[in-house]
């Protein structure tokens, strides 16, 4: 009997134990009572959508944090929703967020422990695997991609672009589909034309084709590798995938999944083509598809380019605004000229502006240039159009000079220069504005007495004047000589304060314009560097620096980046780091957020004179 009860004592003292031990664990342990999370699954392959639910029973304003999910996850997309229910007069408090994640690997994973306001969800391990290989010669079968390249003669100088294909081919089994671009080192890629969509047959298979046109842009000289081109997406499971493969996946997750790929958005435009006529709703799986990865050699600046700056191209042409409408010049009056480069092959931002060279005895305003790249579908064109006032100085005779443009023609491997001729002017005097010589014209004009001693020698002629008569009439010709002497001289100032006057108008209308273009341009281009310096665009930054700097520091005689760090009292080591990031054979990407800090803060001189061999330093785009 003793025994009995000391066993039952005993019983009782480890339940109160385990009973206190508990309670205090769950007091110093986080709170999982009123936020959970929860998985429709728990194993997935890799593509798989997944779907995590995480709940709460709190009425609040606060959002989960899911950063600590990016560590293994792709945040693919999140909604919220709310729900109050009201039973018997008590009320009750609901809200779900949902979360679409994509895997980044393979294998063993946990969703971690995500935290909303004071509380935390539990940890959840998932296991991520490959699609079998059996689903993956399956896939081949309904869904492929190809890539190529179109390089003219075999070769490809650096800048040129290279027109890049992708090709994407399905079937019916396809319900979704997504193109991944890949990411080139020292290489740009951008689209070119619409997305064209036709049916093929291949094999005996119809096929609907997804085809899209890039053209990639080179940066530096040596082999370029293009990685392939990835599609990913869902399609229908079909009588070849494995019996392993559909017992993983139950007909209610699988609908869940195939109505969220329904109402998700998707890389093309109508996946579901007419000429499929039998689409059935059903259990899908994840697929990627790749196309092969391609190399290509890159050739360098040839030895025999002359020019000032590597253009590469298959065409260039220039229109000059005056060649269907030719100036007329007046002396202190504006005359407008437009100047449009097309460039085939390039974008607008891999073409250096277009040097306008100065006439002298007139003034020149070039404008900010405007700039864009349209393509014909297949290719590229880069467009740069340049605004000039012009305002005569001088009159007679002045020289527009010609306008050259060295560029490297890639059809024919050689260069070529497109000229626009110069052009041989007159500049006349405006409506109220004297020739130079008037003055001493009408001066000579009044002075000259023949015309007034013919007529009196007339009168002397054909009347009898006597002595007194003509002593009158010879004091009245010295009264009336001296009243036009004076109104001569009258005239002749008036003349003279009218040209001055005019002049003076002309020169401050003059500075007006120059001044106010000058702050438009500064404007402009500080925006337009600050752009490029945020988007890290290294070669449009350094063109952009050059012609800032010129405003800012005054010094129009600088022509590259060697001339500014040598002329800057702060930030040297800054615009030399730009220039490295130009030259640098191999070349890591350039930040830009020094050079934006350092214009933002203004850039400043110290005022000391340049030697020649500042001033001709490398050029902006050397030889790669």
């Amino acid at each position: 009997m003793k025994t009995t009860i000391y066993t039952h004592f005993l019983q009782k003292t480890v339940y109160a134990l385990l009973a206190l031990l508990f309670s205090v664990s769950v007091m110093h342990s986080p709170a999982y009572a009123d936020v959970k999370a929860t998985l429709n699954q728990k194993s997935y392959y890799l593509g798989d959508i997944i779907n995590l639910r995480i709940e709460t029973d709190k009425n609040q304003n606060q959002e989960p944090d899911l950063s600590i999910l990016q560590n293994n996850f792709d945040i693919k997309g999140t909604s919220a929703s709310s729900q109050i229910n009201i039973i018997n007069g008590r009320r009750s408090y609901k809200k779900t967020w949902s979360i679409e994640l994509q895997a980044k690997a393979t294998g063993q994973l946990t969703i971690p422990e995500i935290t909303l306001g004071d509380e935390k969800t539990e940890a959840i391990e998932i296991s991520v695997n490959n699609i079998p290989p059996e689903v993956v010669a399956e896939t081949s079968k309904h869904i492929f991609i190809e890539a190529t390249v179109d390089i003219p003669n075999d070769e490809i100088y650096v800048q040129q672009q290279i027109p890049y294909n992708v090709k994407f081919y399905y079937d019916s089994a396809m319900r979704t589909g997504e193109v991944i671009l890949p990411t080139i080192e020292s290489a740009n890629i951008r689209v070119v034309g619409r997305e064209k969509k036709y049916q093929v047959q291949r094999a005996g298979n119809n096929y609907v084709v997804v085809d899209r046109r890039y053209v990639i842009s080179p940066e530096k000289s040596g082999e370029l590798i293009i990685p392939p081109t990835i599609v990913q997406g869902r399609m229908a499971l079909t009588g070849g995938d494995s019996p392993e493969l559909r017992k993983r996946k139950s007909e209610v997750d699988l609908l869940n999944e195939l109505f969220f790929d329904f109402n998700g958005s998707s890389t093309f435009s109508n996946p579901f083509d007419p000429f499929f006529s039998r689409r059935s709703i059903g259990p899908t799986r994840p697929y990627t598809a790749n196309s092969e990865a391609i190399k290509v050699n890159v050739l360098p600046v040839p030895d025999s380019f002359t020019g000032s700056a590597w253009l590469p191209a298959e065409e260039i042409i220039m229109q000059d605004s005056w060649t269907k409408n030719p100036p007329t010049f007046t002396l202190g009056e504006p005359v407008t000229r437009n100047i449009i480069m097309q460039v085939k092959g390039l974008a607008s931002s891999q073409i250096p502006e277009i040097d306008i060279p100065k006439p002298e005895g007139v003034k020149s305003y070039p404008e900010q240039t405007k700039t864009e790249t349209p393509d014909d579908g297949n290719t590229i064109y880069g467009l740069q159009r340049v605004d000039i006032t012009y305002i005569p100085e001088k009159l007679g005779q002045v020289i527009i000079p010609e306008i050259n443009v060295d560029w490297w023609d890639v059809n024919n491997k050689k260069q070529q220069t497109y000229t626009l001729p110069e052009w041989n002017l007159q500049v006349a005097a405006g409506a109220g504005q004297p020739k130079p010589n008037q003055i001493a014209t009408e001066a000579e004009e009044v002075f000259n007495d023949t015309d007034q001693e013919t007529e009196i020698d007339n009168l002397t002629d054909t009347e009898t004047l006597t002595e007194d008569a003509s002593s009158l009439k010879l004091a009245l010709w010295n009264w009336q000589s001296i009243v036009g002497f004076v109104a001569l001289i009258l005239a002749s100032l008036w003349v003279l304060f009218r040209l001055v006057a005019r002049f003076n108008k002309s020169a401050m209308r003059s500075k007006s314009i120059e001044k106010n273009k000058q702050r438009i341009d500064l404007k402009t281009l500080k925006h337009a560097l600050l752009k490029a310096c945020k988007a890290n665009e290294n070669h449009v930054a350094a063109a952009l620096l050059i012609k800032y700097s010129r405003h800012v520091l005054n010094d129009y005689s600088l022509q590259n980046l060697g001339a500014i760090q040598s002329n800057l009292k702060e930030g040297a080591e800054i615009v030399k780091a730009l220039e490295a990031s130009l030259y640098a054979s191999n070349k890591k990407p350039w930040n830009g957020d020094r050079l934006y800090k350092l214009i933002s803060q203004g850039l400043s001189t110290k005022n000391i004179k340049k030697t020649h061999t500042e001033l001709s330093l490398a050029p902006l785009y050397p030889n790669q």
